[in-house]
């Protein structure tokens, strides 16, 4: 188990992916937020003491690097560390934000869990 108190926003605008993840991340003793759009997730961050951030690279029609970016910009929140999630292969971007890791999807919850406790490893 790990700190109850390490609170991880995920975003996605799938209900099945964010039930899953906020079940397997719960299971791992994590508070869990959820934000469906970019919007939301922009929001909670600012309003929430967040240690990690999980979202989809495609959220519906938005782009899930929109939240780094929003993350990696701001002197609050840089800190927290971003991993981006994706069905696909590890994209190239050119927003000028670096995520803290990248996990395929198809790659399963193993890795990403694994990429989680990387991130709050101080």
């Amino acid at each position: 188990m790990t700190d109850p108190q390490k609170t991880v926003l995920v975003v996605d605008n799938d209900e099945d992916w964010l039930s899953l993840l906020e079940r397997l991340l719960v299971s791992e003793g994590y508070r869990v937020l959820k934000a469906q759009n970019c919007a939301a997730a922009i929001k909670l961050a600012a309003q929430e003491r967040l240690h990690c951030v999980i979202a989809d690279l495609k959220i519906g029609a938005e782009d899930g690097m929109a939240v780094c970016c929003a993350i990696k910009r701001s002197p609050e929140l840089k800190h927290v560390p971003v991993i981006m999630l994706s069905g696909a292969e590890q994209p190239e971007t050119n927003c000028g934000c670096s995520c803290d890791a990248f996990v395929c999807k198809a790659d399963g919850t193993t890795l990403l869990l694994k990429a989680v406790r990387k991130a709050l490893t101080p």
